[in-house]
């Protein structure tokens, strides 16, 4: 699928969801919040079958330990974006706990991708000496009117 497809899709599924939530908080329907996040749960199915897809795929070039290790924080941010909204749907349509209780996987969500984006922002291999190297032969100004 291409970039352009999975970005319409993306859209068509936030805006189905969308749609489902302000007809849910206007008092026109009166469906269970659960119904309402359906949307996004197909979008979260689709996410996870195409992470297990890719786990197979990298399986047969890689240990299975590699290919998890790539795709943890991929596994963790989904699994944890599913409990997130299973908990905003038992605060919103039974109340049975805290509104602090209720944003722990969002908090841990958060802090995920907060850690992964760190690393990710990292260099991953340090510079060579090399390239050191050919920027001391590069002449500057102020060694051109030197000379």
């Amino acid at each position: 699928m291409g970039f352009i497809q999975r970005a319409l899709f993306t859209w068509f599924v936030t805006l189905a969801f969308l749609i489902l939530l302000c007809l849910r908080l206007e008092s026109r329907i009166q469906w269970s919040f659960f119904i309402i996040f359906i949307p996004i749960w197909i979008y979260d199915v689709i996410l996870i079958i195409w992470l297990i897809l890719e786990l197979i795929k990298r399986h047969q070039h890689h240990r299975v330990i590699d290919s998890f290790k790539k795709y943890q924080f991929y596994i963790y941010g989904v699994l944890l974006k599913i409990c997130s909204q299973i908990s905003i749907c038992l605060k919103l349509d039974y109340n049975l706990f805290k509104l602090y209780i209720m944003m722990i996987p969002i908090w841990l969500l958060l802090i995920q991708l907060i850690i992964y984006v760190s690393l990710n922002l990292l260099p991953k291999h340090p510079p060579s000496s090399r390239s050191h190297q050919n920027r001391a032969m590069i002449p500057t100004a102020s060694t051109s009117i030197a000379s």
